[in-house]
Formats: structure tokens, sequence, C-alpha cells
């Protein structure tokens, strides 16, 4: 699916759909035009969420996990990008 753009290119927008990425699993894909992905990396941060405040997790243990999808997420974007 695009959103009828052209795809950001260079330096500049790595760093930019990482930054994204990172604040907000999904937004770097919207970014770079991969809403389907977007939704399916943000809705994989509500499922865990949902799941974490369920358990006994503490809260550095949410909060590890939370961080550790966001950096796989702003992975995943950089990898599309770069290899697009």
């Amino acid at each position: 699916m695009s959103l009828n753009r052209p795809v950001p290119t260079g330096r500049r927008a790595v760093i930019i759909t990482i930054l994204l990425s990172l604040f907000v699993a999904g937004l770097g894909h919207i970014y770079i035009g991969r809403l389907p992905r977007a939704l399916i990396w943000f809705g994989g941060i509500l499922v865990v969420s949902v799941v974490v405040s369920q358990g006994d997790a503490s809260l550095l243990q949410s909060a590890s996990l939370g961080a550790a999808l966001s950096v796989a997420a702003a992975i995943d974007a950089m990898i599309l990008l770069r290899f697009k």
C-alpha cells in the first residue's frame, strides 16, 4: 500500500525513520509509506502492553520490552528503506 507520494531517500530519511520508530513503533513505517506494516507494529505494541499489564511484570520489565520492540521496529523500517 502506498501513500501516493515518493518514498524518502538518503541519510536524512534513514535518521528520521529511525527516530520516528523509536518514538512510537510504526511511525517510521508510515513515514516511508508502509501503512499495513505500521499498523502491525503499532498493534503489536498495543497487544504486548495489554498482556504485560495483565501479568505481574514490573515497570522495568514492561519498559524494557517496549523499548526492545521499538528498536526492532526501527531496524525493520531502516532495512525496508535502505533496501527498497
